[in-house]
């Protein structure tokens, strides 16, 4: 027989406390959103080991040759991912600029973007001028003028050679869409 408490077996005030009681959430976790969100059940709460989907994909990629690298993302996005590609281990003095030429999109347009196909520039130093005096500059400013010019006429501020570069390549689910 049920053990009666102020008026209540104890079966019913094990109800009673079960039906306040919060639960462990049985749900993957959402990813981040812009402002956040509260969540819409208040008797469910997140469970110890959870984890929330990745938003990003990080890598490292050496520029061949041509200063191309082929990069396969650690995710893949719905949509194209915002980018951040930057010089690692590096010796070299001239900067590295380096874009995205195209996607890979394995399935064709409209379906989730596995990687991307960078290209890299290095810049160079601009080619010495001769050293001038104050009085020969002043002197000779038409012929000055013209002899930088003549200098750089052609000139590939982007002719230094990329290859071997590393890089780490950061793609970002964008915020402005759904981040799956």
């Amino acid at each position: 027989m049920a053990e009666v408490t102020g008026g209540i077996t104890s079966g019913q005030a094990q109800a009673l406390i079960d039906a306040v009681m919060p639960r462990p959430s049985t749900l993957t976790p959402s990813s981040e959103t812009t402002g956040g969100n509260t969540g819409t059940n208040s008797m469910k709460f997140a469970q110890e080991g959870h984890q929330h989907p990745r938003l990003t994909s990080t890598t490292y990629a050496v520029l061949d040759a041509n200063g191309r690298a082929t990069v396969t993302f650690t995710r893949s996005f719905t949509n194209k991912p915002g980018f951040s590609i930057t010089e690692v281990d590096t010796n070299k003095t001239q900067p590295l600029v380096c874009v995205v030429e195209s996607f890979l999109q394995p399935g064709g347009a409209g379906t989730p973007y596995t990687g991307c196909i960078i290209k890299g520039y290095r810049s160079q130093a601009l080619p010495a001028q001769p050293q001038m005096n104050v009085l020969a500059i002043l002197t000779t400013v038409v012929a000055g003028v013209n002899a930088i010019a003549a200098s750089l006429t052609g000139f590939n501020v982007f002719g230094g050679s990329p290859a071997d570069a590393s890089v780490s390549v950061v793609a970002i689910a964008r915020s402005d869409v759904s981040a799956s």
